[in-house]
């Protein structure tokens, strides 16, 4: 696993990264694919033994370096691990195109954010960004609430009403969690998405719409496809580009960096308005398995920061988390491959040991150039 790394929250014009090798300077939030240089020198199990204080910028300093940096301002993405990286460049490509985007990924992994990054970085960005979430879109409503409808259409159309897709004109609408969107409307919204036209309910006249369509799903649309629940037609229309985001526990070395975004936002919220986080509890937190993904990690460092009862986040800020980790941690293997179990135990093992690799792969029964080895294959792969 990545690093046990104590957290500093005091303020400071830049993070100061301090390791017996070397000072880094980084700027927060400054997720720029240059960042990945430090990222092996700030994750690899090698360092662990290397004691590391980060402590936070002022939020003076994080407004000059978004002024100076504009592409800060488009996003609130942080990650530091190479495969994000990638897909934050790939996001920035596709947004470029018109053409339609498919986000899969599991629920909490950044799909929405994501997708108003490509509304951000695209032509469209002056106009409307307009996301519906198509589960709590009501059956019997369906298609008024996406096409509009005309005064008089149907019983209690006392008004008129604009749908998504006009409201969203010259902008892009995002269709959140697409698949719940029921089967007999697929046809119609594949219609639509074809002829770039909208007939509102009540009306004989169809109206042209200049909308970028940006669909996500936790759900494998193959499958659903394959199942009877998905039109064909329309996955391949929606699936033009695809992005397909990793979960949380697939870059552990984010975890960090998230930890202390979360905290620098939640920590006002504290008994002492100023927090740390002590090297067990991050420890804990970059072991975790993260279900929930980025929205669980959050919502438990939010917890974490009200409760605190001193200017430290121990393991006993996280204590409901932990124990129900622990009581699930063999469950936990289930489902996992038996390559991603052993590369949790080689990581378990060298945390435990601080990074000394001679007594991590003594306990392993391998030789230390075996796991050199298997960590080398890791970092390349950028799973720590």
């Amino acid at each position: 696993m990545p690093l046990p790394i104590g957290v500093s929250l005091s303020g400071a014009p830049s993070w100061i990264v301090k390791s017996k090798r070397k000072f880094h300077a980084l700027v927060l939030d400054n997720m720029l694919p240059e960042l990945n240089n430090h990222t092996t020198e700030l994750t690899a199990p090698s360092e662990a033994a290397a004691a590391f204080s980060v402590v936070f910028p002022d939020a003076e300093s994080v407004k000059t370096n978004a002024a100076r940096n504009p592409d800060l301002r488009t996003r609130n993405i942080s990650f530091q691990s190479k495969i994000m990286s990638e897909f934050f460049e790939l996001a920035k490509l596709y947004a470029k195109s018109s053409a339609t985007v498919l986000v899969t990924g599991e629920s909490g992994s950044g799909k929405e954010l994501f997708s108003r990054l490509i509304h951000q970085q695209s032509g469209r960005s002056e106009e409307r960004f307009v996301a519906v979430n198509c589960a709590a879109v009501s059956e019997s409503l369906v298609e008024s609430e996406f096409f509009g409808h005309e005064k008089g259409a149907f019983t209690g159309a006392s008004a008129g009403r604009v749908g998504y897709f006009e409201q969203a004109q010259g902008g892009t609408l995002l269709l959140d969690e697409i698949s719940e969107i029921p089967l007999a409307m697929q046809a119609k919204l594949l219609r639509v998405i074809e002829e770039q036209e909208v007939q509102p309910v009540g009306s004989n006249v169809a109206r042209p719409i200049d909308v970028r369509i940006v669909a996500t799903t936790n759900r494998d649309l193959a499958v659903e496809v394959a199942e009877g629940r998905f039109r064909e037609d329309l996955f391949h229309r929606l699936n033009v580009l695809e992005l397909d985001l990793p979960p949380l526990r697939d870059r552990v070395s984010d975890i960090p960096l998230l930890v202390m975004h979360f905290v620098n936002l939640f920590q006002s919220e504290s008994r002492t308005g100023s927090l740390e986080v002590d090297k067990e509890a991050m420890q804990w937190l970059c072991q975790y398995h993260w279900p929930g993904n980025v929205r669980e990690l959050r919502n438990v460092i939010h917890r974490a920061c009200v409760i605190a009862v001193d200017v430290k986040i121990g393991l006993n800020c996280l204590a409901k988390k932990n124990k129900r980790a622990q009581e699930n941690e063999v469950d936990g293997l289930a489902g996992l491959t038996l390559a991603e179990v052993e590369r949790r135990l080689i990581l378990s093992s060298l945390s435990k040991f601080q990074g000394n690799k001679r007594l991590a792969a003594e306990e392993l029964g391998v030789t230390a150039r075996t796991l050199s080895n298997k960590l080398k294959a890791y970092s390349e792969e950028s799973v720590i």
